[in-house]
């Protein structure tokens, strides 16, 4: 999974969490495939938002109408740690309800904007390879399947043996140990 921001995409969410440094931010992200195409920022409704946020759910409802007008869909979801890494907190990890999602974590613990991409699913959370450029990324490296893996095992495993039955057979005879007579 990836998620591709233009560099002004990637600036204004990071300009957005600075704007409102004490609190958490939150918006959405619009886009095809990996490509972002609209950045939505939401109001956070949350009762601590100095901790935690809440998609201000009129505005949420909004968005996605806007978003399924665009023909687009949601590709990611954003939000900041104001004194935190961007890292998901075990809240983070318990409220992500879109598992095919990328989740975006601006983490502002060190007086700038630091991005780092998560895709939360239940029970578990993978990073998002996150490609900020105007020209489209590279391809993705296609993961390898089980019988890939499997095939790649097996044929090490024969070079394996058959290495050691060929060293085998270049051993030279064992010398003949002559003791003497007394």
């Amino acid at each position: 999974m990836r998620l591709w921001l233009t560099p002004a995409q990637a600036d204004m969410i990071g300009r957005h969490a600075l704007s409102e440094r004490a609190e958490e931010v939150c918006g959405v992200i619009a886009g095809m495939g990996e490509q972002a195409r609209q950045i939505i920022p939401i109001p956070n409704a949350a009762d601590d938002r100095a901790h935690h946020f809440q998609f201000d759910e009129r505005a949420y409802v909004e968005a996605m109408f806007a978003i399924e007008r665009a023909g687009l869909t949601l590709i990611g979801i954003y939000h900041s740690h104001p004194n935190g890494d961007p890292i998901p907190s075990q809240t983070d990890i318990r409220q992500a309800n879109y598992p095919d999602t990328s989740y975006l974590i601006i983490g502002l613990r060190y007086g700038e904007a630091r991005l780092a991409g998560w895709n939360i699913r239940p029970g578990e959370v993978d990073p998002v390879e996150i490609y900020i450029g105007t020209q489209a990324p590279p391809p993705a490296p296609v993961p390898m399947s089980k019988a890939e893996k499997t095939a790649i095992l097996l044929a090490t495993l024969i070079a394996v043996i058959f290495m050691l039955l060929l060293s085998l057979t270049l051993l030279p005879p064992a010398p003949v140990i002559v003791t003497p007579l007394p």
